[in-house]
């Protein structure tokens, strides 16, 4: 007997540590604008699909990560090799998302390419200040 009312008092005062002190269980917020903050990464593949016209000389995507942190991007490997000018990715809210109207906040990606590209794969690697997860989307910039 003595047994049940030691545990049901453990149980009722973890209860109460929980409700005074929410801050036990949950983390600090993390400052997107803090550029030496904790950063997540993540390799990004960019294809035939997205390029933005028939010239084929630039790709674009969004990929959204729930941050407007800093973001650094860095080439891996191309499809054929060497045809990147340059890339660039710049955090930002996305345009209205097509299912519920929210804006996103996440990362926009522009690659440009040398010359007319036939198919073409870009693999990226993509990392941001707070990022909490890294969902490419079908917005295009």
């Amino acid at each position: 007997m003595r047994r049940g009312w030691r545990s049901a008092g453990m149980a009722c005062g973890a209860g109460l540590l929980i409700l005074c002190c929410p801050g036990v269980l949950s983390a600090a917020p993390c400052d997107q604008f803090n550029p030496t903050g904790p950063a997540r990464s993540a390799q990004i593949t960019l294809n035939s699909s997205d390029f933005i016209d028939e010239r084929r000389d630039e790709m674009r995507s969004f990929i959204a990560t729930g941050s407007l942190g800093k973001a650094e991007i860095s080439v891996v490997s191309s499809t054929p090799g060497g045809i990147v000018r340059g890339v660039s990715a710049t955090p930002e809210l996305s345009r209205f998302s097509p299912l519920y109207g929210e804006q996103l906040k996440g990362v926009a990606i522009t690659v440009s390419l040398k010359s007319s590209a036939g198919p073409a794969t870009v693999v990226l690697q993509l990392r941001q200040v707070c990022a909490e997860h890294f969902r490419n989307t079908v917005l295009y910039y």
